[in-house]
């Protein structure tokens, strides 16, 4: 029993560093939820593969701390995502602003249409056509006299 406590204890010892380093632990929760909301549109600027939300690196460490700063100045989330556009680009935002996000949204969508249309026009007119071959224009390969 005596080697449990050490164990429980250890594994506190363990965590609380973990604990403790989380950006938004002094946050109220409204502001938390904020916190959540804005780390989940930006992207990691180091890979530029994941949100801020799920990524762990020292880049995405630094956004985050960031994000909770400028919560705590009182900015709105348009000032602080205005301010992570201007520092890093547009490419910052998981999805993009604008007449880009219609653009990125609809053309593939027109795009994929229009291909499953023309794709449908070609096969209607090789069925017009009549693709088959005339069954006298096909050879016989065994003679009707081998079946017998």
């Amino acid at each position: 029993m005596c080697r449990m406590k050490y164990l429980v204890l250890f594994l506190l010892i363990l965590c609380a560093p973990l604990c403790a380093t989380l950006p938004d632990a002094d946050l109220a929760a409204a502001d938390k939820a904020r916190f959540h909301h804005l780390c989940e549109k930006l992207v990691a600027p180091c890979c530029w593969t994941q949100s801020v939300e799920l990524h762990s690196s020292p880049a995405a460490d630094q956004l985050r701390l960031d994000v909770v700063g400028m919560i705590k100045q009182g900015q709105t989330d348009r000032q602080i995502l205005d301010w992570f556009i201007k520092q890093y680009g547009e490419r910052i935002l998981i999805e993009p602003e604008g007449v880009k996000s219609v653009v990125v949204t609809t053309v593939p969508i027109v795009l994929l249409a229009g291909g499953l249309a023309g794709l449908g026009w070609f096969l209607l007119r090789l069925r017009k056509r009549g693709v088959a071959a005339p069954a006298e224009a096909i050879p016989e390969l065994i003679p009707d006299s081998e079946w017998e």
